[in-house]
């Protein structure tokens, strides 16, 4: 048998000399793309630089003087109105010390009738029915097969605008 024009063991040695390279091969393949490739790595790193940085800045707040005086105020809102709670409280107290308390007469209830409802008239006999508006009347002179026949719509199969039903309604 022929001899192959490059030894076994050199070949299996450059195939996968180590298990973390790549073969020459694959090197060859991607050496084209490299600059590209780092040039695209490149701007995407510094688009995502540039919006952190930017977020950053736009919410840098040096001075915290504006919060400290809120809570300040907060804090002493909060402490007189606890006063001014327990002030009602003690005169409530004292109001109603000597007072006996009487219940109010429980008015009967009473029971509200509502009028019946009408059903509303149809305007639908069975013909076609004139739609209402201008488009309708003008879409039908000029396109007289655009609009529903049944409801003079332009959107086949709608529900009638004056009665808003759910959607599952026929």
């Amino acid at each position: 048998m022929a001899d192959p024009y490059i030894s076994r063991k050199e070949a299996r040695s450059s195939w996968r000399p180590y298990n973390a390279l790549m073969s020459p091969g694959l090197k060859r393949a991607r050496e084209p793309f490299r600059i590209r490739n780092a040039v695209t790595g490149i701007l995407i790193a510094s688009f995502a630089v540039g919006v952190w940085a930017y977020s950053i800045s736009a919410v840098k707040q040096d001075v915290f003087d504006d919060v400290d005086e809120e809570a300040r105020s907060l804090r002493s809102a909060r402490i007189k109105s606890l006063e001014d709670q327990e002030a009602v409280r003690t005169l409530e107290k004292e109001a109603t010390r000597g007072v006996v308390a009487v219940e109010p007469p429980i008015a009967p209830q009473v029971q509200e009738q509502t009028a019946p409802t009408l059903p509303i008239p149809s305007t639908s006999g069975g013909l076609a029915t004139a739609g209402r508006g201008l488009l309708p009347m003008l879409l039908d002179q000029q396109f007289p097969r655009l609009l529903d026949p049944s409801s003079k719509t332009l959107v086949w199969g709608a529900p009638p605008v004056d009665r808003i039903g759910k959607m599952k309604d026929p």
